[in-house]
Parts: C-alpha cells; structure tokens; sequence
C-alpha cells in the first residue's frame, strides 16, 4: 500500500481537513478495466451523498416498517415507484465471495498516480444509522474514491490492504451475507462500495424483497445435480440460506428457480451433497458497470 501509519491517522481524522482540500486532491475511481481520475463535482456529489446517508437510511427504513406500505398494494407500489426513481441511490450487483475477491486484487494491482488510498472498511453504515447491530459489524469495504470519503467524514472508517479485505470478505460469507458491489448513477465509475448484507437490517436488501428492484444478478449463476440432493428431510439448507427465494420445497424434493439465482454462491457453501456448482451466467448484462472478465479472474489491464 502507498500510505504509511500516519497517512492513515491523517485520513482517519478527515473532518479537520476542509472540504476544499479535499476536492482539490486526485481521485480515482474503477473505469471498467483501469483506474480513472473523476472530477470534482462526481466527488462533491457523493461526499454529500456520504454526510447525508444515514438520514436517507433511516427514512427509507421507515418505509420499510409500516405495514400498511408493505403490506398493501398501493404501499408496495409507492416503494417500487420510489426504488425506479431512485437512478441516483446506490444499486447493488450481488457476486460471490470469489468475485468480490477477484475485483478486490484486481484494484489492488492497477497502477495509478494517485497517491490514494485504496481500500478502507468501517462499521455498517445501515447498523450504524439504525443503531441494529448483527455481528460482523464492521464489514463496509470502501474502495478508490470512495474510501477517501468515508475516511473524511470521521465514521470509523480504516485503511486497509487487499488479504485483510479477503478476509473480511470469507468471514462474511461464513456468516450468511451476501456480497454487493454497490454504485450510484448506473456507472462503474460510481462504484464505492463492497457491502456485506444480511437479510434483518440491510435497507438495500429489504428494499429489494419487496421491490424487485435496486439489486442486480452477478456474472454467476448456480448449478443443481438433483441425483445429489440429500432432500429437504435430511437438509434443506439451501432454502434456508437464500435471501432471492431462488430455493423451494415442491412434491418432496428442492427446487430452483433460476430466475430468482441472483448468483451469490451461499447455497453451494451450506449444500453438504455438494450438489451445487457456480457456472458463469449465459446473459450478464451490467458489463458496463464492472466487467464479467474482471469478477471471473481476469489479469489486471492498462494503468492510467
């Protein structure tokens, strides 16, 4: 990593620097293959974005308690309509924890000249804004431009290298979490964020289970032997674990609908058959946010 020790401590006490100096430095952001510089109006936007998101958190939470907009359907419409509307608020490309590894390596070797940090990890920003703790708590890696924000906005946020974000990353797959490579404005150049979501207070998974919306299948997508299956008498825990309702119980035996697989891989962790693979996804369609070649372990490309 290029900072040192104190680097960090400057980094970690990031509200005595004006904001000013803070846009005045380079930024870079992930450009698809390569690490690009952003301007500074994309940084000011989402530095405020940053200030002002847990009160954005608590209000979308709020939605989400009350029955009488979840559980009706001119309330679900009214979140749905709010989720479609929302093109800037962050959207999340699930992935497994292999993918998440790989773009996280692959961050870590693009050259750039920027004198950055390039990953940092924090406490839960939908735990902290709720004040509902689940362990792993600290679980937030921010990455390129974004962890120089949530550095600077004093959250409890640390610098970190790449094998310590890998470990954060299988911790939380032990745990039952699922990945989310988030972004805002539908570009990989607004991606800040690894996410490590729970189905009890994430606000973006909560959303989705009752939207359809804000969360997007990764480049994975799993793979059933029947003839495996130990049945959902002597298992079932596929069902259990899935937040995407991909796994059922019909006529005795587990069913898959692959159209609901958004490709997290914690079915094949939990599977004791082993009756589950991970294959690449025939139609990955978010490209243009952050490669499939990239997420599927492709060598690092062209330096800025």
């Amino acid at each position: 990593m290029i900072f040192n020790g104190g680097d960090a401590a400057a980094y970690s006490g990031g509200l005595n620097w004006e904001l000013i100096g803070l846009m005045l430095m380079g930024h870079i952001a992930f450009g698809g293959n390569q690490l690009v510089p952003i301007g500074k109006v994309h940084y000011f936007s989402h530095w405020l974005y940053g200030k002002y998101e847990p009160q954005i958190l608590r209000l979308v939470d709020w939605f989400l308690r009350r029955k009488f907009i979840t559980e009706t359907a001119i309330g679900r419409a009214l979140l749905t309509g709010i989720a479609l509307s929302g093109h800037y608020l962050p959207h999340g490309l699930v992935v497994t924890t292999k993918a998440a590894t790989n773009l996280i390596r692959y961050i870590d070797t693009l050259q750039s000249r920027e004198n950055s940090p390039r990953l940092a990890v924090g406490p839960c920003v939908c735990q902290k804004a709720l004040d509902r703790w689940q362990e792993p708590c600290c679980k937030d890696i921010v990455v390129l431009y974004g962890a120089d924000i949530y550095l600077s906005l004093n959250l409890g946020y640390k610098i970190i290298n790449a094998d310590e974000a890998v470990a954060i990353l299988e911790q939380c797959r032990d745990a039952g979490l699922v990945h989310s490579l988030d972004f805002c404005l539908q570009s990989g150049k607004w991606h800040f964020v690894v996410c490590n979501c729970d189905q009890d207070i994430c606000v973006l998974v909560r959303t989705f289970q009752i939207t359809g919306k804000m969360l997007y299948a990764g480049p994975e997508i799993v793979r059933q032997d029947p003839g495996h299956c130990l049945s959902p008498e002597k298992c079932g825990e596929c069902v259990r674990i899935c937040m995407f309702s991909a796994n059922s119980i019909k006529k005795g035996k587990i069913s898959v609908d692959y159209r609901k697989c958004f490709g997290c891989g914690q079915c094949v962790r939990v599977c004791p058959g082993k009756t589950r693979t991970m294959i690449k996804r025939p139609e990955f369609t978010h490209d243009h946010i952050i490669p499939a070649e990239v997420l599927l372990g492709k060598q690092p490309g062209q330096n800025i």
